[in-house]
């Protein structure tokens, strides 16, 4: 039998594509983008052109394009 998974709260199997586009990020470039040291502006401009990316594909402006991220809390 097939097993599904459906316990996408927890966690969100990635795309082939994203987990290429992101590789250098988890590997070979990471960085704070909100610091101001190098490493975190290289990621901070990556970020903003992601944001520019997702508006064009939406017909939309990068300041409506907001990415967040869902924080579990402990019990």
């Amino acid at each position: 039998m097939k097993r599904i998974y459906l316990d996408y709260a927890a966690t969100t199997p990635v795309a082939p594509e994203v987990m290429t586009a992101m590789l250098p990020y988890f590997h070979d470039n990471p960085g704070n983008p909100s610091a101001i040291y190098a490493e975190g502006q290289t990621a901070r401009r990556s970020v903003e052109s992601a944001r520019a990316s997702v508006a064009g594909l939406l017909n939309a402006r990068p300041d409506e394009v907001l990415f967040s991220q869902r924080r579990h809390r402990s019990r």
